[in-house]
């Protein structure tokens, strides 16, 4: 038998009968007595057109007190008056209907057997109908003065983007916060069957291509864009019109933001994020945990921007074990510290090693026997690796070819390589080597059955060390000059998470030798990537912060590609990766035959060694075998 206690409806002390300042309620209570004598004597009013009989305003009068208790004990009883009224809502308003309809009816009823009523029903129930929205005015008042013209307080102009429910649900939390500052004045949005309607006692004043002629209209001072998942070429079209006015941007985190409690303000300024408006990405969640879930994985260059992320979101498909590889010892003790909590139940290990160590790295395989493996480890920087090739060849090439044949000896179920869509056509030494590192993974997928071979080719990453965005943000801060390479420069550009959880489903795929291509979206302009970010700290481009164009640097292309002419692009299960294909006809013999003769250049023959490893790598990507692309590529002159 059940020993659950009884829930009671009502509260079982006076303690929680009047929860809260008992000065506070009974200042409530005597404003809801007062109500109840005026709507009784305006019912009484209205029954007799005016002319009360005397014995019925006596007897009214009589019996009005006890009417009042009735209503204030029930309210009390109901706990209205524990509702913070400040705040209340449509759901408040219906909770104090309850008990002014049940004592209407108790006064109504017993008055109902009276014979001779000095009290008149009449009167009963239009003093009912008159006691509610009394009560509920006397209780939203602060509220609805705080609507009134002359009761806001608010100082800045608000516009809101966007009439759906995040553009409601703003403007009624600004309506009743008065102490936000802001007055929201109307909605914009695209959708006609909206248009001239009202949300909140606000009108939906017109589409979004109206918005100058609305802003200087409605002298607003400040847009807030309340339009969830809003596309990059939106926000920027919005931006770029609101920048004309010199009027600021506010975007809404969005419902789910507020719901998981991820922040508490319900405006925020624009990021680099919004304007390019990727979508967030949609994983095949079952998919990723069936090939990482209690399985060992080894993640190299693990302290860098790509591979910390990675080992984060391994981590929340829960491995058996998690192996941390990097030459970097402090990076490596840090990130161990913050992603222990995330999955308590792996096993997080260490390894402090470099990649370019065949021994140390066989050693550690032969340990760890891995069955999944992400190879990050790389060096990345273009103008750096154009002055040190000789150790762009060690990391990129040497490194991945002892990592790779690791994988094979010890039979990784999955080896995947983080590749870059500098290895098209490559004019770089970064990108020839990690062109070089994909031909090793073409190779070796042909001469084993139980490890599957991949790499997964993706543009910039934004906010990642070196990338332009961080560069961008501190010559910002020092008050610049921002410095672009080239008005024309185009680059794509992909969040570190996203890219990181698209790589684990590209993971998912397998195959023998695939190279599996990102969705990118759209290319971005450097200058005016570097143009918005000046405008988003309210600062004017070249007026307050110069900007400076400084000529490609060596190895940098205007823009990048990110299939190759001879490579096919086909659909994967995941409408975000694509895999390519192409006819490279490329063994493991004639590829480690190559690296070896890059290998024997002397070390002081920068030049040389140069040109060996642009040949090697791009005898695979131009025409198939054309001889003239031995030379390396020169850098795109700057435009006059």
């Amino acid at each position: 038998m059940s020993t659950r206690r009884p829930r009671h409806y009502f509260p079982r002390d006076l303690t929680r009968l009047i929860a809260g300042d008992p000065l506070r309620v009974a200042a409530a209570a005597l404003l809801d007595i007062l109500v109840v004598y005026a709507a009784y004597a305006a019912a009484l009013l209205l029954r007799f057109d005016t002319d009360v009989p005397r014995v019925n305003a006596q007897f009214t009068w009589q019996v009005v007190p006890f009417i009042a208790g009735a209503y204030v004990l029930a309210n009390m009883l109901f706990g209205v008056y524990r509702t913070v009224w400040a705040y209340g809502s449509l759901g408040d308003i219906l909770a104090l209907f309850r008990p002014v309809l049940l004592v209407t009816l108790l006064v109504f009823v017993a008055n109902f057997w009276v014979q001779d009523r000095n009290l008149p029903l009449s009167v009963i129930l239009i003093a009912g109908e008159l006691i509610f929205p009394g009560m509920a005015v006397v209780k939203m008042r602060t509220r609805l003065l705080g609507r009134l013209p002359w009761g806001s307080v608010a100082s800045r102009r608000l516009l809101i983007i966007g009439a759906g429910h995040t553009g409601q649900l703003l403007a009624r939390e600004l309506q009743n916060t008065p102490a936000l500052q802001y007055q929201p004045i109307g909605f914009v949005d695209d959708d006609p069957r909206k248009l001239h309607t009202r949300i909140h006692g606000l009108r939906v004043i017109g589409a979004i291509d109206e918005l100058p002629d609305l802003i200087e209209r409605l002298d607003a001072c400040v847009v807030a864009i309340a339009i969830p998942r809003a596309k990059g070429a939106t926000i920027r079209a919005i931006v770029a019109n609101c920048q004309r006015f010199n009027i600021p941007v506010r975007i809404v985190p969005g419902v789910d933001h507020w719901v998981q409690g991820q922040g508490q303000d319900s405006l925020r300024d624009i990021t680099l994020d919004d304007l390019l408006g990727r979508e967030p990405v949609q994983v095949d969640y079952a998919a990723c945990t069936q090939s990482v879930k209690g399985k060992v994985v080894l993640v190299t260059g693990a302290a860098g921007s790509i591979g910390s992320e990675l080992c984060r979101q391994v981590l929340t498909f829960q491995p058996r074990e998690l192996h941390l590889l990097d030459n970097n010892e402090s990076g490596l003790h840090d990130l161990s510290l913050e992603i222990t909590s995330i999955s308590p139940d792996t096993v997080i290990r260490l390894w402090v090693a470099n990649v370019v160590e065949a021994p140390k790295v066989d050693a550690i395989f032969a340990k760890v026997r891995p069955e999944l493996v992400y190879h990050a480890a790389a060096y990345k920087h273009v103008p750096l690796m154009e002055a040190h090739a000789d150790e762009a060849f060690r990391v990129n090439v040497l490194g991945t070819l002892n990592v790779a044949r690791a994988a094979r000896s010890y039979q990784t179920g999955m080896f995947v390589l983080i590749s870059t869509d500098k290895a098209v056509r490559p004019t770089s030494i970064m990108g020839a080597t990690k062109r070089i590192a994909e031909l090793l993974v073409l190779a070796l997928s042909r001469g084993t059955e139980l490890t599957n071979y991949a790499a997964v080719r993706f543009g910039n990453v934004m906010g990642s060390r070196g990338s332009v965005v961080p560069t961008f943000m501190r010559q910002i801060e020092r008050g610049g000059p921002v410095t672009v390479m080239h008005p024309d420069m185009m680059r794509y550009f992909i969040s570190i998470p996203e890219a990181v959880s698209l790589v684990i489903q590209a993971g998912t795929f397998g195959g023998h030798g695939n190279i599996y291509m990102l969705d990118m979206g759209e290319e971005i302009n450097i200058l005016e990537l570097a143009e918005r970010m000046i405008r988003l700290r309210g600062l004017r481009p070249g007026q307050d912060i110069e900007v400076v164009f400084t000529g490609p640097r060596p190895g940098e292309k205007l823009r990048e590609e990110l299939v190759a002419d001879f490579e096919q692009m086909l659909v994967t299960d995941h409408p975000k990766v694509m895999r390519l294909t192409a006819s490279v006809d490329v063994t493991e013999a004639e590829v480690v035959r190559l690296i070896d003769e890059i290998a024997t250049v002397p070390a002081n023959d920068a030049e040389e060694l140069r040109r060996r490893i642009h040949l090697v790598a791009r005898r695979y990507s131009l025409d198939m075998g054309d001889d003239t692309a031995a030379q390396p590529p020169k850098a795109e002159p700057a435009a006059s």
